[in-house]
């Protein structure tokens, strides 16, 4: 399995637990990258072209939402007409992350890319945050086609209402993202495929596949 999703599928996991319940999609996609960005002293730079890039609608929302709970503060306040920020995280347990500054710089680099895909184009922070966290979780073998998670952990993994995460998928589904997702009602987990078969290099725009039905069971 692919360094970066293993290392994408922790932080979200990780953010689930140290973020409140409420934290919006674009607040957990930016703490996301600064907390795969930052040093070991918990300092943190994210430069405007990267806040624009990720398309949380106001960057600025996101970055107060961060600071009203506590996760990070802004050392060096933006400039006017600038979404680049300087900040210090405040979680001390990221500070002992294991890998390699280098191996979590290619992590935040390719959720950036996953997030880009054509498929996500026109959805909002939501949808991409939970495509995310469907990519991170590659098919358990190489026989396997299908990728599978309990249903809980991952809605909380988005900051989403159980009630809420099949819609999305099915939105994820509609737009071609997915090629087939089913909910298994007896053990509440969720089954789905990628529509695409990876994830793109940068700079690769990759076609749209197939439409595919999706077929939710109980």
């Amino acid at each position: 399995m692919p360094s970066e999703q293993v290392r994408v599928r922790e932080m979200l996991s990780y953010l689930a637990a140290a973020l409140p319940a409420p934290t919006s999609a674009p607040a957990r996609l930016l703490a996301l990258q600064c907390a795969l960005r930052s040093s070991a002293a918990g300092k943190v730079s994210i430069p405007t072209g990267l806040v624009r890039g990720m398309r949380l609608g106001a960057g600025a929302t996101a970055l107060a939402e961060l600071q009203e709970v506590q996760w990070l503060y802004t050392t060096v306040p933006p400039r006017p007409g600038s979404e680049g920020f300087t900040a210090h995280l405040l979680d001390v347990a990221l500070r002992t992350q294991a890998p390699a500054r280098g191996d979590r710089a290619r992590a935040a680099d390719w959720s950036i890319r996953t997030c880009r895909v054509k498929t996500l184009h026109q959805l909002g922070s939501l949808p991409r945050l939970l495509a995310l966290a469907l990519a991170a979780h590659p098919p358990a073998g190489a026989s396997e086609e299908e990728s599978s998670a309990d249903q809980a952990h991952l809605a909380r993994m988005c900051g989403l209402a159980p009630q809420s995460l099949l819609p999305t998928l099915a939105l994820l589904a509609d737009t071609h993202f997915l090629q087939s997702w089913a909910h298994d009602l007896t053990h509440e987990e969720v089954r789905w495929k990628l529509a695409l078969p990876e994830q793109p290099s940068p700079g690769h725009r990759p076609e749209t596949p197939p439409q595919s039905a999706h077929h939710p069971t109980a």
